[in-house]
């Protein structure tokens, strides 16, 4: 899983200074970050349904897995484990997920005896366990039960402030820059404008705040300890902080995006107690995002403590940059976030709708070819908090403990950098700490899973000069494969996707003929713990306790009938393969009679369903798609075909079959399928089923999977008896959930709503397109 990226190392000398003698230097610092970023990181996101619940509800969720390095989908990932926890950090639930192509689904129930109450749901990979960091999906839920509501305290018990200098410290005798957060006592933003910096009843200066409570100033520090403060003023009453300790000693940074302009201003100061300690000592400034890199030196000469460098954006990198400034023995003096604007989000535009049967049918555009997942709740919902996937993705992968803000306000569509985002990244910290890239970089002591591994022992002795193997069949999947016997008598059979008690058959064979067999298999990659499955603490709010009340729950039937999903057209009900892992994404039909007779062989239901087909006497058969969407050119794109859940390599099997022997038939035209042989689109193929040969009369060993792969559930609405009116509703209520949507080449998709309510709702709108463009989007729409 090394994935060896070219490191950008350019010494650029923005002033005039030499650099010799100092190569070894850079070749150090060079390999340090290369070394520690050759393992791929993978980064996941989960669009909820909603964030708060009701017992006797479904947890509905829709996952993605993300390539931060370079901002594309990680299509690899398969296996995903997601663990429900409660505040006390005892695990209530878990499941192992099949991910396909960058994305995941499913569901957890909440049983009706469940007590209100802060959970926590946690989606991670083996993989991840390879990383000192916490590379795991964490978010936090409230569910309510109304029997028991709980008591809930107000968010505004007491209000914080924290003072953060750019840079990471304070330096006396030199201007600062200082940023600030203000938030209540469990760390939400706050309806606070301003901060208010004073010394004794005279106020010096009036700091304003942005939305998510932040905002800095510049302060010139006199002393280490000054008399200044700052304070808030909230609900009636003052709170005050004092500004941190200077140092008497260090170097500060200060950057400034230059509006405008495709440069920023970064600023090395310090100060005189300073300056005779590192006068013509080198200084390393190193910009790099993962194992991507630039590196400049700088020296302090000639008694000037400041020194001031323009950086080109040509040097940055998309997202997220680390600057960290090293001394001559590499160690971190001071470090900055900055991020490079760059085209990482795209939008759905809502084109039209119209009334039809019992539902209302939505068309809209959006990038080609990009999975989406919608959730649609009342206007005034209480069921959301700030969970994003733009933070998910381009910020938190970097932060350390990154906050529950709402990050979309600081991507907006202005090309201008902005300086609210800027203020915000001077509160934070990169999350990979430079003492840990300098020694001890990650090995790769966790395996990279794709599918489950089974290992099997056979427990009786073999005798020498015969060929043996084991053959595992399961007519549930129509899995037919042999593996060879190894050392120790073993077996082993790798990359199977297996639901949860998918049962499986071995037979051990001697010469192609059937033994008893003597063995014992076991699954070995079907549960993992994370190494840093923590609960983030909780802070207690002192204040005036009060009961929810339980007219503002809606009321829920135990019992929940299934809606009709968006992704497969036709009845869903009837399709055997709907839900069988990989098959979320396409769309399924039905083979009829009316179908054998328009289409009398599959290839001519492959040609009418938008494809190319070459069926020549004298070559093989191939299949082409019909539209132009490849990185290679001159070179068609073609089709992954699987007949029975099996991957084709060669089609030829295709000539022979009739659509009448066909049961059904999923087909996606322009998912991307992530190999070098320029594929987009798949086709999944159902025989109908014959019985395999009777095997009772053979000696068999029988095995049922435990922990496989999670079926696939479809969506079921609640039943609330008391209406999808109301203020219950209103709260807490979910009006539809949409997990899967993929748009075609053009963009366009539709997407249906139950007329079950009337007003205006939230469409809640997240995805990832092949190329890695994000939506995060929430669209008002009247029902």
């Amino acid at each position: 899983m090394k994935k060896h990226l070219t490191t950008i190392i350019s010494l650029c000398i923005l002033i005039a200074l030499p650099i010799y003698g100092q190569e070894n230097k850079v070749q150090e610092i060079s390999s340090i970050v290369k070394n520690y970023y050759s393992l791929e990181r993978e980064n996941i996101h989960v669009h909820f349904s909603k964030t708060t619940f009701i017992t006797n509800e479904s947890i509905w969720f829709k996952g993605y897995v993300y390539y931060s390095k370079k901002n594309t989908p990680f299509f690899t990932t398969t296996n995903i484990f997601a663990v429900l926890k409660n505040s006390e950090n005892k695990t209530l639930d878990s499941k192992l997920l099949y991910g396909s192509l960058g994305s995941f689904e499913g569901s957890f129930e909440l049983p009706p005896n469940m007590a209100s109450g802060s959970y926590y749901l946690q989606f991670y990979t083996n993989w991840m366990n390879n990383f000192s960091e916490n590379q795991s999906a964490l978010y936090k839920i409230e569910v309510i039960n109304p029997d028991t509501p709980g008591q809930n305290s107000t968010n505004d018990a007491q209000v914080k402030i924290n003072v953060y200098p750019e840079g990471g410290i304070s330096l006396k005798n030199k201007t600062n820059t200082m940023a600030i957060s203000v938030k209540g006592c469990k760390n939400q933003p706050l309806p606070v404008t301003e901060v208010t910096l004073f010394n004794n009843a005279e106020t010096i200066q009036t700091i304003q705040l942005d939305n998510n409570g932040y905002g800095k100033f510049e302060y010139y520090y006199l002393e280490e300890n000054p008399a200044d403060s700052l304070s808030v003023y909230f609900l009636n009453q003052t709170y005050k902080t004092a500004l941190p300790k200077a140092l008497k000693k260090g170097i500060t940074v200060k950057l400034t995006n230059k509006t405008g302009t495709n440069n920023t201003s970064l600023e090395l100061k310090t100060n005189k107690n300073t300056y005779q300690d590192i006068e013509n000592k080198p200084f390393y400034i190193l910009i790099h995002k993962d194992d991507n890199a630039f590196l400049l030196e700088t020296k302090f000469t000639d008694n000037v403590t400041d020194h001031k460098l323009v950086i080109n954006d040509d040097y940055l990198f998309n997202g997220l940059n680390t600057i960290r400034i090293l001394d001559k023995d590499l160690n971190e003096v001071a470090q900055r976030l900055l991020y490079k604007r760059f085209e990482s989000n795209s939008h759905v535009k809502i084109t039209g709708n119209k009334a039809e049967n019992t539902d209302i049918v939505f068309t809209a555009e959006t990038t080609a070819n990009t999975n989406l997942s919608i959730t649609v709740l009342p206007l005034q919902t209480k069921t959301l908090n700030n969970n994003n996937i733009l933070n998910d993705f381009l910020l938190a992968p970097y932060i350390e403990d990154s906050p529950d803000i709402n990050i979309s306000e600081y991507f907006n569509n202005s090309s201008q950098p902005n300086e609210s985002l800027d203020q915000y990244l001077i509160c934070c910290k990169s999350k990979y700490i430079w003492q840990n890239i300098k020694q001890n970089p990650p090995k790769e002591n966790y395996t990279f899973d794709m599918g489950l591994k089974i290992k099997g022992v056979i427990n009786q002795n073999l005798k020498s000069g015969k060929d043996y193997s084991v053959r595992l069949t399961s007519y549930g999947t129509v899995i037919d494969e042999k593996a060879e016997i190894v050392n120790n008598n073993e077996f082993y059979f790798d990359n199977l996707i297996l639901a949860d008690s998918t049962k499986l058959t071995f037979e051990l064979l001697q010469n192609g003929k059937n033994i008893n067999p003597k063995l014992y298999t076991t699954t070995l990659n079907n549960t993992s713990q994370h190494k840093a499955s923590y609960i983030p603490s909780q802070n207690i709010c002192f204040t005036e306790s009060i009961s929810t009340p339980l007219t503002y729950v809606p009321d829920i039937q135990k019992e929940t009938i299934a809606l009709k999903e968006v992704v497969v057209k036709g009845k869903r009900e009837e399709l055997k393969f709907a839900t069988t892992l990989g098959n979320g994404q396409l769309k399924g039909y039905k083979i009829t009679e009316e179908d054998c007779l328009g289409f009398p062989t599959v290839l001519d239901l492959i040609r009418y369903h938008g494809f190319e087909v070459r069926n020549r006497p004298d070559s093989a058969i191939a299949v082409y798609g019909l539209f132009k969407n490849t990185f290679i050119k001159n070179l068609k794109n073609s089709p992954d075909v699987f007949l029975d859940d099996y991957r084709l390599i060669k089609l030829d099997i295709l000539r022979d079959i009739l659509t009448c022997d066909i049961d059904e038939f999923y087909i996606n035209k322009h998912m991307s399928v992530p190999t070098l042989q320029n594929r987009i689109g798949i086709i999944k193929i159902y025989r109908k089923r014959k019985p395999f040969s009777k095997t009772k009369d053979k000696p068999v060993f029988d095995y049922v999977i435990k922990n496989g792969f999670e079926k696939i559930t479809p969506f079921k609405s609640t039943i609330y008896t008391s209406g999808y009116t109301g203020s219950g509703f209103n709260n807490y209520g979910l009006i539809h959930w949409i997990p899967t949507i993929i748009s075609d080449e053009n963009g366009k998709f539709s997407f249906s709503i139950p007329q079950t309510y009337k007003g205006e709702a939230k469409l809640i709108i997240e995805g990832l397109s092949p190329e890695g463009k994000i939506i995060s989007q929430v669209i008002t729409i009247n029902l």
